[in-house]
């Protein structure tokens, strides 16, 4: 009998079978669906994502007629103890190309000149006995090639090698590596003594790399809308556990516990738990102190599904209710928030100028409220607007929480980006040229937001942010 279309497996792009080094949907149905390598997104989407890169790093005239070798390496595991590690995280750029999770490993490109096609090679840890007893199951060299969909596999420990072969052959030519900031140190070295040979050019592969990130396609925007709806909940349960008496630490914990019964593998990064005057303090991660009842408290948080992230931020009143003060600010902020967020949709801006236009829009509303004199307009104003939210109102998210930050904030939102929108307000409780009823308050609200070719998507929705809504669910769960 004929296999129906949509079941038949092209073998270039099949999961073989077997416990390897990460997850695949025959160990792991539960998290990985048939067909894909990682949630969501299949071995073909990987791979185009380097037909892709390769394409627009020889598209410059300077470039067509050279011979090309891309190295992109993932992360290398970090230890915080002798022989303890960290949570193992891989790097974005590596992740984006291969799929691949195992730490070390490395993905080279070669396009000679006088082809058309490149050769695809993944260095990865061999399979090892003795280090798979310790720190789990590897994928190997044999399993390698065909789980990732690239042309050969070869073991980590000949990579030196390799590449002074292969740039040798490829003179003169370009060598393209993010010499800032290396993944793995390790290699980094070995990478820079090829370069010292002459003939082949340094260049850095990742500004390519990040303009095609910003891009969300399909699957990473299901992935995105997963990840903001946990995020949302978790923001929601903390709303409901908050109490006067609970320390930010407890708050801390109920977002981290709901995130991963969620489904997430960890935050996205430390959450800011802010009560009180904590809250003007933009970075504060302490999140040590109690809560007292006439209090506001302000979190921002998110968390990493697939590698794939959330940012959420809200700020609710520790006792359930909000003071006469506390709603003036809170509803100012989020009256912005929401214009700034139909202003991406109607103007599609740069964010450095949706900056700009939340400054005027704070001032404005800062004066209309009697917060700030009504005798200073034009520069006087944004700048006093500035002061009170000195952060940026917007960046792009992703793969990493400030995404692609290689595509400036000055070129034009596209559809397909999912980007922040986080206005607030943080009045120092020592800032006199505030009235003293709003000294010692920080707000911030922020979505994550969708462009499309119609309305702005606002993926975070979930989580409640209408003050009737944010009174009705605070203090209503108990730990």
């Amino acid at each position: 009998m004929e296999t129906p279309p949509e079941e038949k497996i092209v073998p270039q792009f099949s999961i073989p079978k077997g416990i390897v080094g990460q997850p695949t949907y025959h160990t792991h149905p539960h998290m990985i669906p048939k067909g894909h390598l990682t949630c969501g997104i299949t071995q073909m989407e990987y791979k185009e994502r380097r037909d892709t890169l390769v394409n627009k790093l020889i598209a410059e005239v300077d470039n067509i007629h050279k011979n090309h070798v891309i190295v992109i390496p993932a992360a290398r595991k970090q230890y915080m103890s002798d022989k303890i590690p960290y949570v193992f995280r891989q790097n974005s750029d590596f992740f984006y190309l291969t799929g691949c999770l195992e730490p070390s490993a490395i993905l080279v490109l070669v396009k000679p000149a006088q082809t058309d096609t490149y050769k695809s090679v993944l260095f990865v840890h061999e399979k090892d006995a003795h280090a798979e007893l310790w720190e789990g199951p590897r994928s190997g060299c044999s399993v390698s090639t065909q789980l990732f969909s690239v042309d050969e596999a070869r073991p980590v420990e000949g990579f030196n090698q390799y590449l002074t072969k292969v740039t040798s052959l490829s003179k003169p030519g370009i060598l393209w590596y993010h010499n800032d900031n290396p993944a793995n140190l390790d290699i980094h070295d070995n990478i820079r003594s090829v370069l010292r040979h002459g003939q082949i050019a340094l260049e850095d592969p990742q500004r390519a790399l990040h303009q095609m990130r910003v891009i969300k396609s399909p699957a990473e925007i299901e992935l995105m809308k997963e990840a903001c709806y946990i995020g949302s909940q978790s923001v929601n349960m903390a709303m409901a556990c908050t109490k006067p008496g609970i320390s930010e630490r407890t708050v801390d914990a109920v977002l981290e516990y709901t995130c991963r019964q969620a489904g997430a593998e960890h935050a996205a990064f430390p959450p800011v738990v802010a009560g009180g005057a904590r809250a003007t303090h933009i970075h504060y991660v302490a999140n040590n102190q109690l809560l007292h009842k006439d209090e506001m408290l302000l979190v921002d948080s998110g968390c990493q599904r697939w590698m794939y992230n959330s940012d959420i931020s809200r700020t609710w009143p520790v006792s359930g209710k909000f003071s006469k003060y506390h709603r003036i600010l809170y509803e100012l902020v989020l009256t912005v928030q929401k214009r700034l967020i139909e202003l991406v949709g109607e103007q599609r801006p740069p964010l450095d100028q949706l900056f700009d236009q939340m400054c005027r829009l704070l001032g404005t509303h800062l004066q209309q409220e009697g917060i700030l004199p009504k005798n200073i307009d034009g520069n006087d104003l944004i700048g006093r607007a500035y002061r009170l939210c000195p952060h940026h109102v917007s960046h792009y998210l992703g793969l990493d929480v400030h995404d692609a930050p290689l595509v400036r904030r000055r070129v034009p939102v596209a559809s397909g980006m999912v980007v922040t929108v986080e206005p607030g307000l943080y009045v120092a409780p020592n800032d006199t040229s505030v009235p003293e009823e709003f000294r010692g308050i920080g707000i911030r609200v922020e979505d994550d937001v969708l462009i499309t070719d119609g309305e702005p998507i606002v993926l975070t929705e979930a989580c409640v942010k209408e003050i009737d809504d944010i009174e009705a669910i605070v203090g209503k769960h108990n730990l």
